[in-house]
């Protein structure tokens, strides 16, 4: 059995994650979902993005799995950070590739696009944790790739369903959770 894997992300109400690839999100997201980002990844084993998501906040005391198309089988760059290249792997073999570190139990999938992707592509987003903040891009990185717009919308049509969505603050932001048709 393969790790359960969560997709944490906030985005703006027009769907997008950033608007460019080196931006990141603590420059535009509010203080609450903030608070329950940090939380979720203190909580999880080890987290899964690609390099300019690493880049834009690198940690070297978090647990990481980075996708980097030059990183070829794997390559351990810190003692709990993993860097490879994930065209030849499914979700299930993650957790080989990390057991000597630590288990990979529960994994959050932490972006860009091509790993939100990945992961979508592989059916294997267990969960969703999404957070809408009260702005508007018009441009930028999306949520997926070939999908586009608010993502509240763009769920249901990719087979998600929201158990409820609870406000964060006055100004706007909204938190949910969105559970895949299989679970």
């Amino acid at each position: 059995m393969r790790p359960r894997f969560t997709l944490v992300v906030v985005t703006s109400r027009d769907g997008f994650i950033g608007r460019t690839p080196t931006e990141s999100p603590h420059t535009w997201a509010s203080p609450e979902e903030q608070r329950l980002f940090l939380s979720e990844v203190a909580a999880a084993d080890w987290a899964v993005m690609g390099r300019r998501t690493h880049e834009a906040a690198d940690r070297p005391d978090r647990r990481r799995i980075v996708f980097s198309g030059a990183a070829g089988a794997g390559d351990w760059r810190r003692p709990g950070q993993l860097w490879l290249d994930p065209a030849t792997l499914a979700p299930a073999d993650l957790e080989a590739l990390v057991s000597d570190v630590h288990p990979l139990k529960a994994g959050l999938i932490l972006g860009g696009t091509r790993v939100h992707d990945w992961f979508l592509a592989h059916d294997a987003i267990d969960e969703v944790h999404l957070t809408v903040e009260p702005l508007t891009f018009d441009t930028g990185l999306p949520l997926f790739g070939a999908h586009r717009g608010d993502p509240r919308s763009l769920l249901p049509a990719l087979g998600f369903t929201s158990t409820g969505e609870t406000p964060l603050n006055p100004g706007g932001t909204a938190y949910s959770v969105w559970t895949p048709a299989r679970s």
